[in-house]
C-alpha cells in the first residue's frame, strides 16, 4: 500500500523551530564533504527563469566493459589517484565483481570519457528500471563514493535484485550541472574535454544509451539520488525535467544555492583549491541561471512529481559518531572530524533542509515528499547508508508502484537492523 499522509510527514512534530545559520567548513575526512550555507538565499515558491538553450549533443557513446582491473587500468582514461573505488568493482585477483561494470563513457556535449560503475539488475534485467546515484563532494574521486562507503552493491543488487544502478565516478565539485564558464575543473585527467556540462550528460546523453541502449531493458522508469552536494542536484534535475524521474532522494543537501544561499557553494568550490568559482559556474549569483538552478526557489516545479524522500540530521552527535563507533574507530582525527566539522556541517544542512521544507509548505507541495529528520547524525556516510534503507520505499513506489511498498519496506528494515547487527 502507498505510504500515508502520516508516515510521509512522520517527523513533522520533531521539526525545531528555523535558525539562520552561516557556516563555512573545509576538508573532508572519514570522510565528511563540507557545506558552508546562508539560508536566506532563494524566495520560497518563485519560478526562475528559463534555462539558457542547452547545447547541441548527441548520445553518449559506451564502451565495452572492462574485463579485468588490469585492462581498464591500462586505458589510462582516469587517473590511477583517482580511481580508489576501483577497489569495489574488482575482486582481488582483479577481476570484475558479479552484475558490476566499469564503463568508460564519452560525453558528446563536454567531448571526454567519463567513468560510469554499473550494478546490473540479476532478476527480470528485461523490464528493470534504473537508479542513478550522484556522488557528492568529490564526485567520487577519492573516497568518498557510494562505492566505498555503502553497501550499495549488495544492497540494490542482491537484496533487491531487480534494480538497475547507474554511478558517474568523476564530475567533483561540479554540482553536477551545465557551467557558464571554462574552469580549472574541465576536462579529464588527460586533459581532454571542454566546458563541464553534466546536466546534459546525465539527462540528455546518457539516460537513453544507458537504458534501452546497454543495459537493454525495456522500463522507462527511473529515479535518481544524491547526498551532500548533490542533495540539491537530484531535486533540481526533476525541477527542469518535469516526468523524466518516478522517485527522487536527497539526503543532507542545502537547496538554496542563490543569492546569499551561494555560501554554501562558494564552501564546496574552495575545497577543491583550483580558484574556481560561482560565477564560472551560474553567473550573477542573483541573475537567471543561478536562480534557475536553486532548488529551493524552484520548488513549486516538484508539483507533479511524486515520490521525493529529503532527509537531514541534526547535527547533533549520534551512536555513528562515538568513540567506538566503526566509523570513528578510535581515531583521535576521525573523532575530531565528525565533532569540529561534520556537526556543524550537518547543523547547517539541518537549517537548509527545514527552510526548504517551509518552501514546500508554503508551495503546496509537500505532501509529494517523505520527510525524514533524524534527531542526530553529524555529516558522514554512516547516516546515508540508513538513509539508502530507508527511502527504498519511497523509490520502490515510484519504480514499481504503491503496491510494492509493503515488500520494499520489509527489504529496508532487514537491511537497517543487519547493519546495526554488524556495528
Amino acid at each position: 500500500m502507498a505510504p500515508s499522509a502520516q508516515s510521509r510527514h512522520r517527523t513533522a512534530s520533531r521539526t525545531p523551530r528555523s535558525v539562520r545559520i552561516a557556516a563555512t567548513v573545509v576538508a573532508a575526512a572519514l570522510p565528511v564533504t563540507a557545506v558552508a550555507v546562508s539560508l536566506d538565499g532563494g524566495t520560497p515558491g518563485a519560478t526562475a527563469s528559463p534555462a539558457p538553450a542547452a547545447p547541441a549533443t548527441g548520445p553518449a557513446v559506451i564502451n565495452d566493459a572492462f574485463p579485468t582491473r588490469d585492462s581498464a587500468d591500462a586505458d589510462t582514461y582516469v587517473p590511477s589517484d583517482e580511481s580508489v573505488w576501483r577497489d569495489a568493482v574488482y575482486d582481488d585477483a582483479g577481476n570484475r565483481l558479479p552484475n558490476v561494470e566499469e564503463l568508460k563513457v564519452h560525453s558528446p556535449a563536454m567531448d571526454r570519457d567519463i567513468p560510469v560503475v554499473t550494478i546490473r539488475a540479476k532478476e527480470d534485467a528485461a523490464n528493470a528500471p534504473t537508479i542513478y546515484l550522484l556522488n557528492g563532494a568529490d564526485g567520487g574521486s577519492g573516497k568518498a563514493n557510494w562505492l566505498s562507503q555503502t553497501t550499495a552493491i549488495d544492497f540494490y543488487g542482491n537484496r533487491i535484485g531487480n534494480v538497475n544502478v547507474v554511478i558517474p565516478m568523476s564530475g567533483g565539485f561540479s554540482y553536477y550541472t551545465d557551467w557558464q564558464q571554462e574552469s580549472g575543473l574541465d576536462g579529464d585527467g588527460n586533459g581532454n574535454g571542454g566546458v563541464q556540462k553534466w546536466e546534459t550528460f546525465l539527462t540528455s546523453e546518457l539516460p537513453g544509451a544507458m537504458e534501452q541502449g546497454h543495459l537493454g531493458t525495456s522500463s522507462d522508469k527511473r529515479a535518481i539520488v544524491g547526498m551532500s552536494m548533490t542533495g540539491s542536484t537530484s531535486l533540481v534535475y526533476a525541477e527542469h525535467n518535469p516526468g523524466m524521474y518516478d522517485a527522487v532522494g536527497s539526503y543532507s543537501g542545502c537547496p538554496a544555492t542563490s543569492g546569499a544561499g551561494a555560501t554554501a557553494v562558494d564552501a564546496t568550490l574552495a575545497m577543491k583549491g583550483t580558484g574556481v568559482t560561482y560565477e564560472q559556474m551560474w553567473g550573477d549569483r542573483n541573475g537567471a541561471t543561478a536562480r534557475y538552478n536553486d532548488a529551493q526557489v524552484n520548488v513549486a516545479e516538484l508539483g507533479d512529481q511524486q515520490n521525493i524522500y529529503v532527509s537531514s540530521g541534526t547535527g547533533l552527535l549520534g551512536e555513528h559518531d562515538v568513540w567506538s563507533s566503526p566509523d570513528v574507530n578510535r581515531n583521535l582525527i576521525n573523532e575530531s572530524t565528525v565533532a569540529g566539522q561534520g556537526s556543524p556541517i550537518e547543523a547547517v544542512t539541518n537549517g537548509c533542509t527545514h527552510m526548504f521544507k517551509a518552501a514546500a509548505d508554503k508551495a503546496g507541495v509537500s505532501d509529494n515528499i517523505t520527510w525524514n529528520f533524524h534527531n542526530t547524525g553529524t555529516h558522514q556516510w554512516a547516516y546515508w547508508r540508513e538513509d539508502m534503507y530507508q527511502s527504498w520505499p519511497t523509490l520502490s513506489a515510484g519504480l514499481f508502484g504503491p503496491e510494492s511498498v509493503a515488500d520494499a519496506q520489509a527489504v529496508g528494515d532487514q537491511a537497517y537492523d543487519d547493519y546495526h547487527a554488524s556495528l
